[in-house]
């Protein structure tokens, strides 16, 4: 290089140098915190904090800037959360659950096939105390029709995993984790539409599109149908109903599991102007019909009884940037759920698993009672937030969401029954405000506080001690009141090697579920006690610089909690139904670790792994002084040791410059654990889920450019007997094919 062309590359870099500098304050004063997009600390390490291999692109002929995508972003982030690209996946046949699932300290539990009941924990929490959004927005009170295990893949941009620690923002009683599903938010024209047909007869098509005009006018639907017969062959012992002779280990197939699943969301409104960055209002509507194969095990078969559920739900968003000063910005989403559940069990018979069934004369169902129950868990939401950049260091966050659940029902058999028509209503307010400052473009803290506020009311029956044969219905109301309160703290020791500290003390109020029940299979307990825990979460990270073809990304995470009246679900009194409880303590230290190794766009492979110690704290047997046999006992039916695998490899410009072919493999392993507590019972015959080592594969055929796409997948590869729950075994060798076309401007940012 000569010594002009020397200085003159020194200018250059000198001016690129000054440019990004300008522009990373700029931005870092304009860019406010949201859901799924940069906030001042992260726009600025976006901009200033890049590894020195982006600089050294300053001394060539071009000007080479080094970004970070929203979910490296949010991987970077001071509280223990796990940002995941989904965009890769739309061509998949999978939902959002199942990708949740290669989530480091993520399981998800599911009873059956398609549609089935669920579980998701985030490191040993589980049930309520994991929270899921859409955007922000809280989705567990959607109704039936909307659970993370029917929504597909191809609604989201990415999701965004926090475990133990929950950001203010998100506004929840969160006790163990939340999950947001971000949907992206750039408002473009486009229309991706897709089928899927595979095994089980299971059908599963979904619609997106968009238009935004000049003007700012902006339609958008989403909208998506599954369906299955879920018929798939299962292991069983099973004996003839009608003689009682006991046949073991039969294949059976099931043949009252159908599931059928269709909503749609539609939203209209305006972007982009003076008075709103965002002003949607819209609605979701959706029914499902679900039969019940079985009850919480499978020695309990039905043959007719079935749920009916839809919902009908107005909605209302509203954003504003900089709304009455520069760095103020403003959020509001309002819903209201108008949906209604049915519980019909009106056929007096019984089935057996070998095809058999005994019909009975007279009013009667397959559970204890016949059923034609219809009710409303019409739940409204309102959420409200408040974001101020004090300057490019510092900003506060205020939140505030206040729900209300009221179920109303009636059963068309016993009309005038009042057990039937016995109010259930739930308040809750939470309020939430944190700090956050960035003493450099290395460190940066939030300090957070929550105060949870709850109001329940209901009807009380139980049988008069003096006449059993009269029922005394009692009115009785319980309000409860909690304030916590943690903190985030990250520091970069090298541009690439992160450390995470969090800590919260948080509280979780009883949901509705817990204490009224579900009316199907969980019963209601109004003794319910709030939880409480002291979550601690330490992480490091590493990953290689950008602009490298070789990419590799390293993390481990180690967390402690220590939780007081933990809520659990166990076996009710005949087993045949659940119960919420507490237990006086229980306890959790683990450990994740991940690493993820790609090579440019030709091949990836990846693993994690998950090991989590939860041990009960309950000395004493209930109301006694006697020390329990369980004390410090691993809890029960959880599993502690898991881990996923994964590797693919990319095939371009197969028929044209913008052909792909790529070929994936995913292993799941879930260690065997205890059905019931370890420390009692024979070691040779206790129940024992086994474990289960699952294998996927896929292969999908993109072409030009992404607007055409098949896929066809294999899961469970070797047909092993999977069982995430005890005895409820999953399906077995299944085959899928996914159509899928897209057309349009980028869909996200």
């Amino acid at each position: 290089m000569t010594e002009s062309g020397y200085k003159s590359a020194h200018r250059h870099a000198d001016s690129a140098f000054l440019y990004t500098l300008v522009w990373g304050i700029i931005l870092s004063c304009f860019s406010i915190s949201s859901y799924g997009q940069s906030n001042p600390i992260d726009t600025i390490r976006e901009s200033l904090y890049d590894d020195l291999d982006s600089l050294q692109a300053i001394f060539l002929d071009s000007v080479t800037v080094v970004g970070f995508s929203p979910t490296a972003i949010a991987n970077r982030r001071a509280y223990n959360v796990k940002s995941v690209d989904v965009s890769a996946l739309h061509n998949s046949t999978t939902d959002i659950a199942h990708v949740l699932n290669s989530v480091p300290g993520a399981r998800l539990r599911e009873s059956g096939g398609l549609g089935s009941d669920y579980d998701f924990s985030i490191n040993g929490f589980s049930g309520k105390r994991v929270k899921f959004f859409l955007d922000g927005v809280p989705i567990d009170d959607f109704g039936s029709s909307f659970q993370i295990n029917n929504i597909p893949v191809n609604i989201a941009e990415r999701v965004e995993v926090y475990k133990g620690v929950v950001p203010v923002w998100l506004g929840s009683d969160a006790l163990g984790g939340a999950v947001n599903i971000i949907t992206g938010n750039k408002f473009s024209n486009f229309l991706d539409v897709s089928y899927s047909y595979g095994s089980f007869n299971t059908h599963r098509t979904n619609i997106n599109a968009a238009v935004t005009l000049k003007s700012g006018f902006t339609f958008q639907l989403n909208a998506f149908q599954n369906y299955s017969d879920n018929d798939y062959e299962i292991t069983v012992d099973a004996a003839d109903i009608h003689t009682g002779k006991y046949y073991p280990d039969q294949k059976v197939r099931r043949f009252h599991d159908k599931y059928d699943n269709k909503t749609l969301i539609f939203q209209f409104g305006v972007v982009d102007k003076p008075w709103a960055d965002k002003l949607l209002a819209g609605f979701t509507t959706g029914k499902n019909y679900k039969e019940i194969q079985t009850g919480a095990r499978q020695v309990a078969v039905f043959g007719a009884w079935h749920t009916r559920g839809e919902i009908i739900m107005p909605t209302l968003k509203y954003e504003k940037k900089d709304i009455l000063s520069k760095g103020l910005d403003v959020r509001l989403n309002a819903n209201y759920n108008f949906g209604m559940e049915h519980n019909i069990d009106t056929v007096h018979a019984r089935y057996g698993w070998l095809g058999d069934s005994i019909q009975y004369p007279g009013l009667g169902g397959e559970g204890v009672l016949p059923s034609l129950y219809k009710y409303r868990n019409n739940i409204a939401s309102v959420s409200f937030a408040l974001t101020y950049s004090i300057n490019y260091k510092q900003q506060i966050v205020l939140n505030n969401v206040f729900s209300h659940f009221n179920r109303k029902g009636h059963d068309d058999i016993f009309p005038d029954v009042r057990r039937y028509q016995l109010p259930q209503k739930n308040s809750k307010n939470i309020v939430g405000i944190s700090y956050q400052y960035a003493a450099s473009d290395k460190w940066n803290t939030t300090l957070f506080a929550k105060y949870r506020y709850q109001y329940s009311y209901t009807t009380l029956m139980e049988n008069d001690p003096a006449n059993p044969r009269d029922t005394i219905y009692t009115d009785v109301n319980a309000v409860r009141s909690k304030l916590g309160y943690g903190m985030a703290s990250t520091y970069f020791i090298r541009p690439r090697f992160q450390i995470k500290v969090s800590y919260e003390k948080t509280y979780r109020m009883p949901e509705s579920e817990d204490i009224f029940g579900d009316m199907v299979n969980r019963e209601a307990n109004w003794e319910i006690k709030p939880e409480s825990s002291n979550n601690l979460n330490i992480g490091f990270s590493y990953s290689l610089p950008a602009g490298n073809p070789h990419q590799l990304h390293m993390g481990v995470n180690g967390l402690y909690y220590n939780a007081k009246n933990y809520m659990f679900y166990t076996f009710s009194t005949n087993q045949n139904k659940f119960v919420a409880r507490n237990l006086e303590g229980v306890s959790s230290m683990g450990i994740e670790s991940e690493i993820g190794y790609s090579y440019g766009k030709l091949a990836t492979v990846g693993l994690n792994m998950t090991y989590q110690d939860i041990r009960n704290r309950q000395k004493h047997v209930f109301g006694t002084s006697i020390i329990s046999d369980t004390y410090k006992d691993r809890i029960p039916n959880i599993p502690y040791l898991f881990g996923n695998a994964d590797a693919s490899l990319s095939f371009c410009n197969l028929f044209s410059n913008d052909d792909q072919l790529t070929i994936g493999y995913n292993l799941l392993y879930v260690h065997d654990f205890y059905l019931y507590w370890p420390s009692k019972g024979d070691i040779k015959t206790k129940y024992t889920i086994p474990t289960q080592l699952s294998h996927d594969m896929q292969a999908t055929l993109t072409l030009r450019g992404g607007n055409y796409n098949i896929s066809l997948e294999c899961k469970n590869i070797t047909n092993n007997k999977l069982y995430d729950n005890f005895s409820l075994q999953k399906p077995g060798r299944a085959f899928y094919l996914k159509l899928r076309y897209f057309i349009g401007n980028n869909r996200f940012y």
